[in-house]
């Protein structure tokens, strides 16, 4: 019989936690392996042994939304329609955010132009990119965004949605529900915008 591993999936549970409950409150500055170690009352060797240090910490935290990203993307349906694949992908994308609010602003810090193509993060963060190019791509091939190509259309709506996130998750934007209309509303505009020629 091997032996059982000293620290298991639990512990990176609660470790993951903790640094993502320092980061929330206080940013990333604050994390250290010692502090987050103490946090789950743990120690320090069990945070190297599953993370390496706090970078490989941090990272683990960023790739933790990014998953989450590409998970609330990718289960978004094909629509006959692509344009009405839109409101759904950008719906995701807030639901995404919501669901890690604690890490965020540390995610998009380490989303970056020019990313390590063999990044675990930026591979996540492109195939939740690249889900919306291609529903961009099939509205283009019908005409709906005369003028536009992908990638102005991409960048375009991910500076709608990484705004109106900024806004939401510290409570500019009101309540959810106030929020959530604050949302359908730009969307709609933007979409509607997007079908005139320039």
């Amino acid at each position: 019989m091997g032996r059982p591993r000293e620290h298991g999936p639990d512990t990176r549970a609660a470790l993951l936690s903790a640094a993502g409950d320092l980061v929330y409150a206080e940013g990333p500055a604050a994390v250290s392996v010692r502090r987050v170690a103490d946090a789950v009352g743990t120690t320090t060797r069990a945070v190297y042994s599953l993370f390496g240090d706090k970078d490989g910490l941090l990272r683990a935290l960023s790739l933790d939304v990014a998953e989450t990203m590409r998970r609330h993307h990718e289960a978004v349906p094909e629509l006959p329609d692509p344009l009405d694949e839109l409101p759904l992908l950008i719906a995701g994308f807030r639901s995404a955010a919501r669901e890690k609010r604690q890490l965020y602003d540390l995610f998009m810090a380490q989303v970056r132009a020019g990313a390590d193509l063999d990044d675990p993060v930026f591979r996540l963060v492109y195939a939740s990119f690249d889900r919306v190019l291609s529903t961009i791509r099939r509205c283009l091939a019908l005409g709906l965004f005369p003028g536009r190509d992908e990638f102005t259309v991409g960048r375009l709506l991910l500076a709608l949605v990484h705004g109106l996130a900024s806004l939401e998750l510290r409570g500019i934007l009101g309540d959810a529900e106030t929020a959530g209309v604050l949302w359908t509303q730009a969307t709609t505009t933007t979409l509607d915008g997007l079908r005139r020629p320039l």
